[in-house]
């Protein structure tokens, strides 16, 4: 596959992803609208504030796009202009590791690795990664930044999990981390070549 396909094929990806979390920010807000004022609940989807939404959004699609690739076949729409261009390699890092440490603040503002609802896009990016052709280095060190990001993006879980059973943290942490062991490792089994 061209690095071209690859790098249009990650930008249609990461709006699908930026979609599916504007979404799941909207669906958080209107259960929270619907709490009382003087609830104790922390709302949590409301200090994500849109334009650092909307910023992160323009960044993350912005590195694709004007990545060396992409800006090489839009060279008869801008003429004799030069535009600076990133290598798709870079841009690839660091959107990857921006979609990583934003899906993990976000995480953490939403109830902890244990009560977030974006828990899923965290687990879901090294698996992209392979789909995207990210060599192995890569794609297994996004893979250990996930898994240590989740841990530590736990909040204290409620004290009636850990005084019913003290062993209830260490074993969510176990299972998921090994499902996300098993999912790197069929997805690069399994990987196109």
């Amino acid at each position: 596959m061209q690095p071209v396909n690859l790098t249009m094929a990650f930008a249609v990806t990461q709006l699908f992803l930026l979609v599916i979390v504007f979404f799941g920010i909207l669906v958080l807000r209107a259960g929270e609208r619907k709490l009382s004022v003087y609830s104790e609940s922390p709302r949590p989807a409301t200090r994500t504030h849109p334009v650092l939404f909307a910023g992160f959004a323009l960044l993350t699609l912005g590195l694709l796009i004007f990545s060396e690739e992409v800006l090489f076949y839009s060279k008869p729409v801008f003429g004799d202009v030069e535009l600076p261009g990133i290598a798709r390699t870079n841009a690839f890092l660091f959107v990857f590791a921006l979609d990583i440490l934003g899906a993990s603040f976000l995480i953490r503002i939403t109830g902890g690795s244990k009560n977030s609802p974006f828990g899923a896009v965290l687990f879901t990016l090294p698996v992209l990664s392979i789909f995207l052709r990210e060599p192995p280095g890569r794609f297994l060190w996004y893979t250990f930044a996930v898994a240590a990001l989740f841990l530590l993006v736990q909040v204290d879980m409620a004290r009636r999990d850990i005084e019913e059973n003290p062993n209830h943290r260490a074993a969510f942490s176990f299972v998921t981390l090994g499902c996300l062991a098993l999912s790197t490792m069929v997805g690069y089994a399994t990987r196109p070549q």
